[in-house]
């Protein structure tokens, strides 16, 4: 039985982020040619948990930061938490939805030390281990059973623009 859950979620800000202040992102994707994107952190010192989520394009087989993006274009979205405390956190579970304005790319959520990773079609209230090539996934879970003392692990998944 699994107990003390510790859920940090990713923030919202780590959505793509169109110029401009219209939340249509169909409408807006009309109007602009590039979008915005920003990376953020989130720091629970009860936990003393750090997680920091940051936005990437592949160039060259590496990853550039990236501030704006096109339509179509392959991001790199990549969380990383850290255990700052002497002791081991234990059932660690990150939610991260798949940002506003993109599609995930199937099979391409990958995270380190046995992380456990489920997926959602419905905003996570009902994950999957298994992936399907004919749903669209809006949601991924990830969960850590243990993290060693300052210890730094890194999850992430590629999403195409829309």
């Amino acid at each position: 039985m699994i107990k003390n859950i510790v859920v940090v979620s990713v923030l919202v800000s780590s959505y793509l982020f169109a110029m401009g202040s219209s939340i249509n992102y169909d409408e807006q994707f009309n109007q602009v040619e590039q979008q915005e994107v920003n990376s953020n952190s989130i720091e629970n010192e009860l936990f003393g948990l750090r997680l920091d989520s940051f936005v990437f394009l592949e160039k060259n087989g590496k990853n550039v930061p990236v501030k704006k993006v096109k339509r179509g274009t392959k991001v790199v979205y990549i969380n990383r938490v850290q255990n700052n405390n002497n002791t081991p956190k234990r059932n660690i579970i990150i939610k991260n939805p798949i940002p506003e304005g993109t599609e995930y790319v199937i099979g391409s959520a990958i995270c380190q030390d046995g992380c456990t990773i489920s997926y959602s079609t419905d905003g996570g209230r009902t994950l999957m281990q298994q992936q399907s090539n004919n749903m669209i996934y809006n949601y991924i879970e990830f969960y850590f059973p243990v993290i060693a003392p300052h210890k730094e692990i890194r999850m992430g998944f590629r999403a195409i623009v829309e």
